[in-house]
């Protein structure tokens, strides 16, 4: 019965995925009676359809009739329950979703079984059942990107989604309130810097001002342009020297020291951004709700169209904007993602400013608003854009920060992140608990791919070497399921991919293997998050300005080693090529193999990448950047050796457990195995909280020069704070 219930989730999960990825167009009208009624009818329908088609195919395949009604009425009940929970999408969501889940659930409980059934001997059930909690964990994270994939592409109603066209149609408000930018800066090229500055001096806003801080920089040549030009312009500017507390430490310097009185809202724009003139004056007018406490809208980029690697990087990054934070929007779960934000300066005030310990301080500052009651909107639109990391050093040092600061974030407020009822020091909903809990453990879904890895290639050895399986015997639903899995999560990443953002299939690919080739950074500050306070720069070493292709594999050693550890595991597998395990594990290596392999490929494309003269500039500056930390040297050399070493350990250690077993398979009939990972291997998302992070000493000694403010009269408005948890939409 179990067995039969695993195969109609085999047949069934691909068609549920296609239909939602195949599926074009939408009803013209999607509010009121009539459309829900429709969707639901038709969930109904399709149910029923993917239902018959399930159970033809299972008794092509030879499948008895009892088993037949068996697997077919329960993947019908396991997508009738699901009903209420998609109301909001069309039919084609609800069966991506129901079906997916059906087949986690279903292989969960088989596998589990089949692990104590092989009897394999304790040692290997006891591997087995530690592969089984991983792969439970794993199917946690794969729902929480599942649910984010259909509800991009699924939903037909969006209560809370700020299109251009809503801001263009709210109310005009005769009494704009007065902003406050603030720049912040650290060790960047004058003349990037200014030309931020002056775009920001031509936004069409009646009242606001703009504050440079320039947080630590030790290069005087680089400062003392921008001062100055601030001092010429009339924009307040000062220089903070030693100064603690990374980028929010300068950010609460500007806060509390240099923001005019008028101020009621408080923007934040990174140094490199390029703003659109009408930036406040299609994001101010949302604050006219006393309720809402935050704003923000995409971060965007320049200078990628030319480059095939930049492509993929721009695309990587559009992911999150696309799908994720209007997915967490719905549930008034986005976050605050630093520049392109704008703040109720009241409820920054009333919550003590920035805090100094995250070095994620935008997202960590998001939550504390929506647990004190406020509401935040994301905005559909890009109002500016700003410079992506143009080395792929540069990259895993922001992937290393932002995974740092998230599991800082979960360290410290995971409390409040769990479910429960709203009280009055915590107003989170379970939506926003949610969103806020899914994103933060989703970073260890690289730690897990680590941990599949080493799994793999304890397997790939013991095989070689005249073993039998290690912790489960093989069977046709494993190795039948295992693909599916694995298959449906990647290609609906990519195929998201390319929906979400207008990418090619080719740079699509690309962007997700930019996502795997950071996976042993982004796993290694996931674990040191857990117990360090504070988070060292990553260290890389040394390349070249225009690096050599060796030079890209000695900067990416660690992920350049496991890539060869990896190839020599499917080696290994593919001397046992007449058996049926041999071809399997080496179709499960390749897919983290190439991932790691694709780490020196990106350094390298990179640094060869065509770039416009002032972006070259700045990739000049980055390099010279990484040079300057030396002393951190060792730290990133341990990190990548511990990380190396313990791949290793780990699968000499799982492969000395004993085994020599047939292969079995239940009486069953099932379809042809094809190969791939013999977990469910869930799709990466960034979840990005994007911030630079100087390394500060305690003893500040700020040195500022500000001029006066260049802007008109302000026309203030009273933002009362909030008393429970309200929601709006604009």
């Amino acid at each position: 019965m179990l067995a039969a219930l695993v195969l109609a989730g085999i047949l069934a999960a691909p068609l549920g995925t296609a239909a939602l990825l195949l599926g074009t167009g939408h009803p013209r009208r999607t509010t009121g009676a009539w459309p829900t009624t429709r969707r639901f009818m038709a969930a109904v329908v399709g149910t029923a359809v993917l239902g018959a088609i399930v159970a033809v195919a299972m008794r092509l395949l030879g499948v008895t009739e009892h088993n037949t009604i068996a697997g077919v009425a329960g993947l019908v009940a396991g997508s009738l329950i699901w009903l209420p929970v998609t109301r909001r999408w069309n039919a084609r969501g609800h069966l991506c979703w129901a079906t997916s889940i059906f087949l986690f659930a279903v292989y969960l409980v088989y596998v589990l079984e089949w692990t104590f059934y092989s009897h394999l001997g304790p040692a290997s059930e006891a591997g087995g059942v530690l592969l089984w909690f991983f792969e439970l964990f794993a199917a946690i994270l794969a729902s929480a990107y599942l649910w984010e994939i259909c509800d991009a592409i699924g939903s037909e109603t969006w209560r809370r989604r700020v299109a251009p066209a809503t801001t263009a149609q709210l109310p005009a408000v005769r009494d704009l309130p007065f902003v406050s930018l603030h720049v912040p800066a650290h060790n960047e090229p004058p003349d990037m810097v200014i030309d931020t500055l002056r775009k920001l001096l031509w936004l069409d806003y009646p009242s606001y001002e703009i504050i440079l801080i320039d947080d630590n920089t030790d290069d005087e040549s680089l400062w003392r342009p921008v001062e100055r030009w601030c001092r010429e312009h009339e924009v307040k500017f000062a220089h903070l020297e030693d100064w603690p507390g990374y980028k929010s430490g300068a950010l609460n310097y500007a806060l509390r020291q240099m923001t005019d009185e008028r101020a009621e809202i408080i923007g934040v724009v990174d140094s490199d951004y390029q703003l659109d003139r009408d930036f406040l004056r299609r994001c101010a007018p949302l604050f006219a709700e006393p309720w809402v406490g935050f704003t923000q809208a995409p971060q965007d980029y320049r200078g990628w169209e030319r480059a095939r690697y930049y492509r993929r990087l721009y695309y990587s990054y559009a992911y999150f904007f696309a799908v994720s934070q209007p997915s967490r929007n719905e549930r008034d779960g986005a976050i605050f993602a630093g520049t392109m934000g704008l703040i109720r300066r009241v409820a920054l005030e009333q919550l003590g400013g920035w805090d100094e310990w995250c070095i994620t301080e935008d997202a960590e500052l998001s939550l504390r608003l929506l647990r004190a009651g406020w509401t935040g909107w994301h905005v559909d639109h890009s109002y500016g854009k700003g410079i992506m990391p143009l080395t792929f050093e540069a990259l895993k040092g922001q992937r290393y920060r932002w995974c740092f600061g998230g599991i800082q974030i979960l360290r410290m407020h995971w409390r409040s992140m769990l479910p429960g009822r709203v009280t009055k020091e915590n107003h989170l909903t379970t939506g926003q608990r949610w969103a806020y809990l899914s994103g933060a453990i989703q970073w260890y879904g690289d730690v897990l791919g680590l941990v599949f890895l080493v799994f793999l290639l304890a397997g790939a050895i013991n095989l070689a070497t005249g073993g039998g399986e290690l912790f489960r015997k093989l069977t046709a639903f494993l190795v039948a399921t295992v693909p599916v899995l694995v298959l449906l999560g990647l290609v609906r990443a990519v195929a998201l991919l390319r929906r979400g953002t207008g990418a090619s299939w080719r740079d699509a690919i690309g962007a997700f293997f930019i996502w795997q080739s950071t996976s042993v950074v982004v796993a290694r500050a996931s674990i040191l998050g857990l117990f360090a306070k504070k988070a060292a720069f990553l260290r890389t070493p040394k390349t070249s300005e225009r690096a050599k292709w060796w030079e890209a594999l000695r900067a990416n050693w660690a992920e350049s080693t496991l890539a060869l550890l990896g190839f020599a595991g499917i080696a290994a597998a593919l001397t046992k090529a007449t058996e049926l395990a041999g071809p399997l594990l080496a179709g499960l290596l390749l897919f983290p193999t190439l991932g790691m392999a694709a780490a020196p490929f990106n350094s390298w494309a990179a640094q060869r990448a065509a770039l416009p003269p002032d972006l070259q500039e700045v990739r000049t500056m980055e390099w010279k950047r990484s040079q300057r930390r030396q002393t951190l040297a060792r730290v990133g050399a341990a990190g990548g050796l511990v990380t190396v070493m313990g791949v290793v350990i780990a699968a000499v250690a799982l492969f000395l457990a004993p085994g020599r077993h047939p292969v079995q398979t239940p009486n069953l009939v099932v379809p042809p195995a094809p190969t791939a990972s013999a977990t469910p291997s869930p799709t990466p998302s960034p979840t990005p909280s994007p911030t630079r992070s100087p390394t500060p000493t305690p003893t500040p000694t700020p040195t500022p020069t500000p001029s006066s403010t260049a802007t008109p009269t302000p026309t203030p408005t009273p933002s009362p704070s909030p008393t429970s948890s309200p929601t709006a939409s604009p």
